[in-house]
Parts: structure tokens; sequence; C-alpha cells
């Protein structure tokens, strides 16, 4: 592929959608974000930037929303100072620039071609080895476990209308090929667990409980009914966390999920 340059800018051409499905294998002994899968299926909006459509051998691959994975041969100068002009040019229209390295070499690169200019966080990723550890509770009285939909998310504190058209572009693209569950009081949503990507047969969970509703087993309870829905279905959940996030490793570990690696994202501000 050759690049080419937009007024002073290293421009390098999008992969074509057809050759989407090849790049499926690329990552599967890596670690790769499962939003990347979403993009690879075109389950959601994004692009894929590759040095060579036929042989490509760095990628560096976007959702609509603007979160990154970076991965391929981290010595590529070209491609490198493509990454490094795309994140100027998103910087400065004020736009969301959150990106994932695929290891520690690319860690390294990248202080160099985000200019010490973004926050580094380490993060860990979990697969899924086994049934949770325990079974499930008989929620409180007065609570409901329900699987999401619209009028879900329209109560919702964290999971609404908002996130998931920013996540999956649309409430309807969700509902199509997204799912999650809820426990309700009411119609008061008080914990979730939905599907922040969905892709390659794999289901990234999210999870959030009210403050005041926490300790009671709440997450556990529907990030149980979350798996059990995936194992029906020819599902691998999936769960990734900060390193530093101790209560999230604790519900991981109890969930059956095992800590297999050690990652960074950037992000500014």
């Amino acid at each position: 592929m050759k690049e080419k340059s937009c007024k002073g800018v290293v421009c390098l051409k999008e992969l074509t959608k057809e050759k989407y499905s090849s790049l499926k294998t690329t990552f599967a002994d890596k670690y790769c974000p499962t939003f990347v899968y979403s993009i690879l299926d075109q389950a959601i909006p994004g692009a894929v930037y590759v040095d060579d459509q036929t042989f490509p051998r760095s990628f560096f691959i976007g959702t609509k929303s603007g979160i990154y994975f970076i991965a391929g041969d981290p010595e590529n100068q070209v491609f490198n100072d493509f990454i490094a002009e795309y994140y100027e040019k998103q910087a400065k229209s004020t736009k969301r620039f959150t990106l994932f390295s695929s290891s520690d070499r690319w860690d390294s690169v990248l202080k160099t071609i985000l200019k010490d200019d973004m926050n580094q966080m380490r993060r860990m990723a979990f697969s899924f080895r086994q049934k949770p550890s325990k079974p499930p509770f008989e929620l409180p009285k007065g609570l409901v476990l329900k699987r999401i939909d619209e009028d879900i998310m329209s109560n919702s504190p964290a999971f609404n209308s908002a996130y998931y058209e920013e996540y999956w572009d649309s409430v309807s693209q969700f509902s199509s090929k997204g799912f999650g569950f809820a426990v309700l009081r009411g119609n008061h949503v008080v914990s979730e667990c939905t599907s922040i990507f969905v892709g390659h047969g794999l289901a990234e969970m999210d999870i959030y409980t009210l403050e005041e509703y926490r300790g009671l087993g709440l997450a556990y309870c529907v990030a149980n009914r979350f798996i059990a829905f995936c194992m029906e279905n020819g599902i691998v959940p999936g769960w990734d966390c900060d390193v530093c996030n101790k209560s999230s490793i604790a519900l991981a570990a109890k969930l059956g999920f095992k800590p297999v690696t050690e990652y960074s994202i950037y992000f500014s501000g």
C-alpha cells in the first residue's frame, strides 16, 4: 500500500471492509480488546488502518467513539508518524482519543509518539475458565432481574441511551446485537451488567451498581445471569479492569475469570 500526503500529514488508506474477516486470526494468540472484533465483525462502526493492504504488519483500529488499538511492528516509522499526526489532529479537535497498547514494546514507542501528552494506565485482561464458584442467590424482596430493554435504559443511571449511542452507535444496534441484564426495584435500576462490546463470539462485560446497593451481592447476581446467557448462546464472556481495582478483580475471580495479561491504555486529561 502506498501512503500519500494530506496537507503535510502522512495518510494511510483504510483497509477495505471485505478484508476485515481475514484479520481476526492475526490477533488470535495475542491480547486484543473485544472492540476490535466488534469492528471486524462490523457490529459497530470503525476504521482499520494498516501499512499494507495485502501483507499488513502494522495495525491501527478505532471505533467511531474514539477508542483505538495499536498492534504489529512498533519499528515501522512511517506508520508511527501516521499515528502521531492522527493523534495531534484528534487532540486539536478535542475529540476523544483512548489508545490500547498491545505490548510493552509498543508502550515504549507510544511514549515517544504521543510526546508524553497522555496519561498511562495499566489494566488487566481476564479469560473465562469455569462457571461461577458459587450459585446465584435469591434477590432480596422487592428486587427483580430483567433483561435490558429501552424502558430499562431510560431509567438507568449509567447504561442509558447515551451510553449505547457512544459505544454501539445506536440503541437499536445494541438491541439487535448486544444484551444485558438489570436488577430493579420498581422502575429504579440498581445494578446492571451489559455488553459494552460483542464480536468474534466474545462479549465484554460492563457492570455498575448504585452505591447505596453495593455489598449486597447484586453485581455478582446480575453478572452471573449475563454469563449464563453467554453459555446458553455459545458466547465467551470477557472481563477487563484497572490493575488497582481490587473489588473488580475479586468479583472476576468469584465469577470464574482468571487474569491472563496486563496492558496499557493511554488517554488525555
